[in-house]
């Protein structure tokens, strides 16, 4: 058994659409369009083909950060209203998952933009979904909110009481470049922010969410970010050395910051929080696998491949041999037994 938590597919015709606004309106805010015109997007038989090829037992459909301008596109093309292009997206992905008969598996976008217009969908989806997929960021009222924006709160309550996990992709929206200051060489500032800004803000997200409260205020949420949480695993120690300099100042200054009842004043180490977070294996090479399994724990580990986005070539055959590199009982771990606990396959 092989688990792919980290595919992403949009149901017909939402990226056809998607194709042809981006070529009518010349926008290309998420990259080029070869990054979206693989016919897997929309073509479940070929996406199943390639499942086969690789070993994959079933794959889990989460959504890029380009999600909620291919809603926007479909609401421009149809004359559908913002919620209903969400009903009838996540209603197309349920309906190709049972037709697979179990090879995938649905999470319901969930657009936080909508605010409390989108708690229902939630309920709406019920069992048939394995989990909700969510972007790091969103522009919303002129300005960038992050996930753990307190208009977002009801969300991550319905989320804990569901008892589902909640799929994070990063947004593209945090940027790390200078316009002023481009970078010479072919596509640089793009290769600047996909190989580094990218983790940069999986971490950002992870960190707030942390240091925000969100967890100690709803400690049953499970999410998954991609691609190891960036550099989540890594800055771990480091957070806690921060965590022991700072307790120890606020202790010489008599202020007491170990007290989560007095929530001005509690300090949070980031390292008491990794049982809230799962990442996912998406280009990492096996030592950085290792590593972070070691870090934030073996059970902690989801392999994912980012199919069709990064192509089979690397997100799925690379990345299984990877894989194949690791000692058994982490492989079997990573391949299918974590995600078989988190999704109750």
């Amino acid at each position: 058994m092989l688990i792919d938590c980290h595919a992403h597919h949009v149901a017909a015709p939402f990226n056809t659409d998607y194709l042809s606004w981006m070529k009518r309106t010349g926008r290309q805010d998420f990259g080029p369009v070869y990054l979206w015109n693989d016919p897997a997007f929309e073509n479940p038989s070929l996406r199943c083909e390639k499942m086969a090829a690789c070993g994959i037992s079933h794959s889990l459909i989460t959504y890029s950060a380009n999600i909620t301008q291919i809603l926007d596109a479909a609401c421009e093309t149809n004359g559908l209203a913002r919620s209903q292009a969400v009903r009838l997206l996540n209603d197309r992905t349920i309906a190709l998952c049972r037709e697979s008969q179990g090879r995938l598996l649905a999470t319901a976008f969930i657009d936080l933009r909508l605010g409390d217009e989108a708690l229902p969908e939630i309920g709406r989806c019920g069992d048939e979904v394995k989990g909700y997929s969510v972007i790091a960021a969103y522009h919303m009222d002129g300005q960038l909110r992050f996930l753990d924006s307190p208009v977002f709160e009801p969300f991550w309550a319905e989320a804990e009481q569901a008892g589902k996990p909640v799929f994070i992709h990063f947004s593209n929206l945090y940027k790390i470049n200078d316009p002023a200051a481009p970078l010479p060489g072919f596509m640089n500032d793009n290769l600047l922010y996909a190989g580094m800004g990218q983790l940069m803000e999986d971490a950002l997200c992870v960190a707030r969410l942390v240091l925000s409260g969100v967890f100690d205020r709803h400690p049953g949420l499970k999410v998954v970010m991609g691609q190891a949480g960036g550099m989540y695993p890594f800055m771990l120690e480091r957070m806690e050395m921060l965590y022991t300099m700072y307790s120890a100042g606020a202790a010489k200054a008599g202020r007491h910051v170990t007290d989560p009842a007095v929530p001005e004043h509690f300090l949070r180490n980031m390292k008491h929080y990794t049982d809230n977070i799962y990442v996912d294996t998406h280009s990492m090479s096996a030592e950085a696998i290792a590593c972070a399994a070691k870090i934030v724990g073996s059970d902690r580990i989801l392999f994912g491949s980012d199919y069709p986005i990064t192509p089979d070539s690397w997100g799925m055959e690379h990345a299984l041999n990877q894989l194949k590199e690791l000692p058994g009982e982490l492989y079997e771990q990573i391949a299918f037994k974590n995600a078989r606990a988190l999704l109750r396959i």
